[in-house]
This record gives C-alpha cells, structure tokens and sequence, in this order.
C-alpha cells in the first residue's frame, strides 16, 4: 500500500509543471502525424494512433491531440526546464510539419487535467468574457 501512494506522489511530480496550447490546422489528423512521428523517435516511449499521440520522456511527458480544425498540444514536467525543452520540441516539430510562417502558438499554464485551460477559452461564450480571440480564432 505504501509502494502505491509513493508511486502516486511520485507520478503527481512528475508533471507539477504543465502548460498547453491550440494550434490551428486544417488537416490536423496528417498534420499530427507529420510532427509527432520524428519527435516520437525521441521519447522512451510513444503511444497512441489517429487522433492522439502520448508520449513520454524521462522527465515529462506530451499529448497532441487533433481537435475541431487544429492540434491541442500539452506538456507536464518535473520542473520548468524540462516543460520548456519539451514545448520547443513540439514547436519544433509544428514548424518542421508545416511551411506556414505564421503560425502562432501561444501557452497557456495547464491547471488539472490536460486542456482543461484551452477547452474554457475555446468553449467559453462571449458572455463569460473569457474566450482569447488573439490566438483562438
């Protein structure tokens, strides 16, 4: 029982540093896989088909996930440095997948589960006066 909650408390470390992002693609399942496939050679392991791509580092771990026109990017890490080399692997990996050099990724500090922050920006009414319609267009 001891082992389980040390395990716990370990896997909750882990990923104390998150952030997460959405950036938009119009073929979002072709272009998941044109940027995860050469940054999965990278990771101790990778899972996933289709709509999704998990993948794990030493340190840390990323989902991309394709979504509604675009790509939803995460990344948990033990602490900042890592969060951030992962993040610019996957900035790496957009701008080696596309030729587009405009495109804009702006993170966002991940608060519980993965793309709970980006869902309340994409979902949120005008009302709520939440939405970012800087980079959520």
């Amino acid at each position: 029982m001891v082992a389980t909650r040390w395990r716990s408390t370990i896997e909750a470390e882990t990923h104390r540093h998150a952030a997460e992002s959405y950036v938009l693609a119009p073929n979002a399942g072709d272009f998941l896989e044109q940027m995860s496939l050469p940054i999965s050679k990278l990771a101790r392991m990778a899972i996933g088909n289709g709509a999704e791509r998990i993948l794990f580092f030493d340190e840390g771990k990323a989902i991309v996930r394709a979504f509604e026109g675009g790509l939803l990017l995460w990344v948990g890490a033990s602490n900042l440095v890592i969060r951030h080399a992962l993040q610019l692997l996957l900035e790496g990996g957009l701008f080696h997948a596309t030729s587009d050099e405009r495109l804009v990724i702006s993170w966002y500090l991940s608060v519980g589960k993965p793309f709970a922050v980006i869902e309340g920006l994409l979902f949120a009414t005008s009302r709520d006066g939440a939405r970012c319609n800087t980079h959520l267009r």
